[in-house]
């Protein structure tokens, strides 16, 4: 065990040890013993990638996790995507040409370090965890180590008898996204057009008005906001 990452393999026996599954497992232990600010893991579905698993006090996180998704692109869906880690020390340095919409609308802001892992069974891919840091910088081969160790074992506590506690009401992982489908499937209802184009829209409108998706899908759910084709506004 490296001794400057001795927090991974204790944090994840104890979650196993839980019967609780990935809702045991704390993304600020975790983080703390990579040497990251924060950690995030999304699992994809039909609609892109679920964040389920995060510190909801890690707002700069959030922030950039939704605005890839907002996006679609980045290194979280790149690596959910591809099976690839996607390890990037310096966001700030990159070309906008590698991430056209993302890069610019994240140079003045944190995270800097950006390292993600894919998550996947054999040749399904499953999703991604992520960790993030405001200072620049790649991650020490310790912590490497220890941050594949984690998706190893994140992966393990979704996919055994454990894991399946998250799935399911007396026990669920905090679905950060869910206003979201809320909002898509109101829409499909609103304006008649399937589900896959109410959520371009949300997204569209979201990027278009600067504005974050989930705060866009909240005022749709709550008739503050009608995304017909004019895309007014009603407060």
């Amino acid at each position: 065990m490296p001794e400057d990452a001795p927090g991974i393999p204790a944090l994840l026996a104890d979650a196993t040890r839980s019967g609780r599954g990935l809702s045991r497992l704390s993304p600020t232990a975790c983080a703390q013993a990579l040497g990251l600010d924060s950690l995030t893991l999304c699992l994809r579905i039909e609609s892109g990638l679920e964040l389920v698993w995060y510190d909801p006090a890690t707002i700069d996180a959030l922030v950039f996790e939704d605005l890839q998704y907002t996006l679609g692109e980045g290194p979280t869906p790149d690596a959910a995507r591809t099976g690839q880690p996607v390890l990037v020390p310096d966001l700030h340095t990159l070309p906008d040409t590698r991430w056209p919409a993302l890069l610019p609308a994240t140079r003045h802001r944190p995270p800097r370090a950006v390292h993600a892992l894919p998550l996947h069974l054999g040749a399904r891919r499953l999703g991604a965890v992520t960790g993030h840091r405001a200072a620049p910088g790649p991650l020490t081969p310790a912590h490497m180590a220890a941050f594949l160790t984690l998706a190893d074992g994140a992966l393990t506590l979704l996919t055994t008898p454990e894991g399946i506690h998250d799935m399911r009401a007396d026990q669920p992982l905090s679905l950060h996204r869910a206003v979201v489908h809320q909002a898509t499937g109101a829409l499909t209802v609103q304006l008649g057009i399937p589900a896959d184009q109410a959520l371009s829209r949300l997204r569209a409108y979201a990027f278009t008005h600067n504005r974050p998706l989930h705060e866009v899908a909240h005022d749709v759910v709550h008739h503050h906001t009608r995304l017909d084709n004019r895309d007014t506004p009603h407060h």
